[in-house]
């Protein structure tokens, strides 16, 4: 599937600044997929952790950073010969290893030569946590649910894509017959969103009960990543606020209200809960302009 953030990956690599690159972005938005998928076409092999599945891993990063001692571990546990330019080492689920992460600096300053790429589903959470974290040393990059314009290459519609990136008269109106076609696809994905799955799914079943049951396997994982990750003292708040966000979009005035999450709620005893989602790649804060000019 193809990802418009493919072109930002391969400026990354052939950059003279490369440093570790940290992929952020919320669950199930392709993180994963497009890392394997650019290591597969760019790279000679792929030395792929998954720190989730294999907590063990961060026994790896616990003691002084030695360089060819952490290659040839790595090297063993992938089962891949790791070499500077032809491989790239992949830390996925990074947020469940703080060694792993802090590691990512001594990369930079003690291996740059070697392609280094993270990625984590709450890492947001963490580095907002994370005090040794070192300013400086990675780069970032942001990962978000497929566009409209991605949607269209997905269903194998490219044509219309270039047709809306070539059009330099904004005001012009398309001809007849592609309007009505890109009119009917703007409502499919608005009913299917941008998740990769969600829209793969549509693509391959034309189906829009399954495309929904994927959109509740996606909400339900949320809802565990609230219990399983958040405080304690705010799982509560956070849920309460996730639940009332339909409620907060459907209204013709769009701004969050914290008494809409519940009758009692102030802001003092809700941000926090706020910037957890915030945080977490779910919610996306959007200010009001008082004075649209440049």
């Amino acid at each position: 599937m193809k990802r418009d953030i493919y072109e930002k990956l391969l400026n990354w690599k052939q950059s003279e600044l490369r440093k570790p690159l940290i992929l952020k972005g919320a669950r199930q938005v392709g993180k994963t997929y497009i890392i394997k998928e650019f290591a597969r076409k760019e790279y000679d092999n792929i030395a792929y952790l998954n720190f989730e599945d294999d907590p063990a891993l961060d026994s790896i990063f616990m003691h002084r950073f030695d360089k060819q001692k952490i290659i040839s571990y790595l090297s063993v546990y992938a089962n891949v010969t790791i070499s500077p330019d032809s491989s790239l080492i992949v830390f996925d689920e990074i947020q469940a290893s703080a060694n792993a992460l802090n590691a990512l600096k001594y990369f930079k300053e003690n291996a740059n030569e070697y392609h280094v790429m993270a990625a984590g589903s709450l890492l947001g959470i963490k580095l907002a946590g994370q005090k040794s974290f070192p300013v400086g040393q990675v780069n970032f990059l942001n990962l978000y649910p497929m566009s409209f314009l991605e949607f269209l290459d997905a269903l194998g519609k490219t044509y219309l894509r270039h047709l809306i990136e070539g059009k330099k008269n904004g005001f012009e109106p398309f001809p007849e017959p592609f309007h009505v076609e890109l009119v009917e696809l703007l409502k499919y994905y608005y009913f299917t969103g941008g998740m990769p799955e969600a829209v793969d799914t549509y693509f391959r079943t034309n189906s829009f009960a399954n495309v929904r049951q994927i959109q509740k396997e996606i909400i339900d994982s949320y809802l565990l990543d609230f219990s399983k990750h958040a405080e304690k003292s705010d799982i509560i708040k956070i849920s309460s606020i996730w639940h009332s966000m339909p409620v907060h979009l459907s209204k013709e005035n769009k701004k969050f209200i914290f008494s809409a999450v519940r009758k009692s709620a102030r802001a003092r005893n809700y941000e926090n809960a706020l910037q957890w989602l915030i945080d977490a790649g779910i919610l996306y804060k959007s200010y009001n302009v008082s004075t649209p000019k440049l």
